[in-house]
């Protein structure tokens, strides 16, 4: 085993997210030190982080308090990072090892660097005219000023990045998942109706809509929502539907990888079906499709995506359209013998696909 390289500075908006944790519990492999400067957010507060607590080289350091609003805030938290940073470091060579463009943009405040810059979505491809253009020539600007860039899904570099930095400086960081030893995976699926779990970050109004319409009150199915997200008008049409209907359940915020194994095991598939007329969404690879190949659990994705040629490529899933009368199409013809098949043949993958 080569020797551990000295130090290393990480710089993360969230703490909470599980591929953070995860990226930091790797360089503590390669690290003597990793100094992660992080900071709260306001939602899916549930401490993910703490399994960092039994990696002695590892240091964490809350800058601030991250707002989705608050922007002036966010400003002075990020100053406060930069001072940080001068402050234990001063001028001398840092690694630094940043996810997320806004924080990328940050190190152009910081000298004497190396930087190596994770890219999991792009961002620039949610903005519209002059913010997008000025966005995206920052970033492609900065990757090319970067002396490593990973990125989480293949598809990224290839549709976006490719003309702009050499394959030689890019790794493929997927999102793996990481169980820490905390839970295994699902031999047998439950089989008295279709249980369908929508986890982790709700973004979609209008696709969580359609399939709270196409499902409720449906006693051959159940629908439970498991996670958080910012969009409190979203988090209301949960709660509404569970107090409207008879088989549609919100359970809040949740501790991964902790909690994952009863959350799956209370389900028998596992709903990825994203916006797929967004730019991101198109080649994004989710960490749902890793927990799921962990989990045996069969899934449910949106068609003409990256995601979805990974899904039928390893027959894990189904692909489908989003809206509600194709949702209505595809689980009025779902069993639960197609499901078990699916299930059955992901027990036969190698788990090295899906497990870091």
């Amino acid at each position: 085993m080569s020797e551990k390289k000295n130090e290393i500075i990480v710089l993360a908006q969230s703490l909470e997210q599980p591929r953070v944790v995860k990226r930091i519990t790797e360089l503590s492999n390669l690290y003597k030190k990793v100094i992660v400067f992080g900071f709260n957010r306001n939602i899916h507060k549930v401490n993910n982080f703490s399994a960092l607590e039994n990696f002695s080289n590892v240091e964490i350091n809350i800058v601030g308090n991250l707002s989705n609003s608050q922007y002036l805030n966010r400003l002075k938290s990020y100053f406060s990072l930069v001072f940080k940073i001068y402050k234990n470091f001063g001028l001398k060579k840092k690694n630094i090892y940043v996810f997320g463009l806004d924080l990328r943009m940050l190190t152009g405040l910081i000298l004497n660097k190396s930087i190596t810059y994770e890219i999991s979505d792009i961002v620039w491809l949610y903005s519209k005219g002059v913010k997008k253009i000025i966005l995206r020539n920052t970033d492609y600007f900065l990757t090319k000023f970067s002396n490593q860039v990973a990125f989480t899904s293949y598809g990224f570099y290839k549709n976006y990045y490719k003309p702009y930095i050499s394959e030689n400086k890019i790794s493929i960081k997927e999102n793996k998942f990481k169980s820490y030893g905390k839970v295994k995976p699902i031999q047998e699926i439950k089989r008295d109706k279709i249980r369908v779990a929508y986890i982790g970050a709700f973004r979609y109004s209008g696709i969580i809509k359609n399939l709270i319409s196409t499902l409720s009150n449906n006693e051959m199915f159940r629908l439970d929502f498991y996670g958080d997200c910012h969009n409190k008008e979203i988090i209301e049409m949960m709660k509404k539907a569970q107090n409207s209907t008879n088989n549609i359940f919100f359970h809040g915020p949740f501790k991964n990888p902790d909690d994952l194994e009863e959350i799956y095991e209370n389900s028998n598939v596992n709903f990825v079906a994203y916006d797929n007329t967004l730019d991101n969404e198109k080649v994004a690879m989710p960490n749902k499709y890793y927990e799921s190949g962990f989990f045996n659990i069969p899934i449910i994705c949106s068609d003409n995506t990256y995601l979805s040629d990974r899904v039928l490529e390893h027959n894990m899933g189904w692909s489908i359209g989003i809206s509600e009368d194709e949702m209505n199409v595809f689980f009025n013809n779902l069993t639960l013998s197609k499901i078990e098949d699916k299930h059955n043949n992901i027990k036969k993958l190698d788990k090295l696909l899906f497990e870091a």
